[in-house]
């Protein structure tokens, strides 16, 4: 008899359990539910939109500084109107230190430390080492520019360059 009623109780557990069961599974599918997902998945892609600007900028950065900023002769044959904006370029000019002898002369190692020679105490190897979202379209670059260290505030307007501060290290 033990048996029968211990086999009973078990089967009341179970249908207890199913039923359970059943109004958790139907409690999920109301619309309150729906709607939250609705507005993740809608959230997401404004990230997503959000981190593809950012991505893309930063590939920019990069592309600039490998052709033209940390190149060693940075004018052979590309367009610097494909990276910089109007703007950008006047700065670039009015930067440029030297005697120009092909219009126009554009002062890329402004985006620089300014220093001339490699650190005796480094390998010398310029490179970027981080790229950081600011504020407004600005990014800081964090760099060594021949072993020494470097950062500079790049603003990116339509797709391209748009401006430039050296920051003090």
């Amino acid at each position: 008899m033990k048996n029968t009623v211990r086999f009973k109780l078990m089967e009341i557990l179970k249908n207890v359990w199913l039923v359970l069961l059943l109004a958790a599974i139907t409690a999920c599918g109301t619309s309150t539910g729906k709607n939250a997902v609705e507005v993740a998945v809608g959230q997401e892609s404004v990230s997503d939109k959000i981190d593809t600007e950012s991505s893309e900028n930063i590939d920019l950065i990069n592309t600039v500084y490998d052709k033209f900023v940390f190149a060693i002769d940075s004018d052979g044959g590309l367009s610097p109107e494909t990276y910089f904006t109007t703007n950008a370029l006047k700065k670039l000019q009015a930067d440029y230190e030297f005697d120009c002898e092909e219009i126009p002369c554009y002062a890329y190692y402004a985006l620089r430390t300014g220093m001339q020679d490699s650190n005796p105490e480094s390998d010398g190897v310029s490179q970027i080492y981080k790229i950081d979202s600011d504020e407004n379209g600005w990014y800081v670059v964090t760099y060594s520019d021949m072993g020494w260290p470097g950062k500079t505030r790049i603003k990116i307007r339509d797709g391209k360059i748009d401006d430039y501060q050296r920051l003090n290290q």
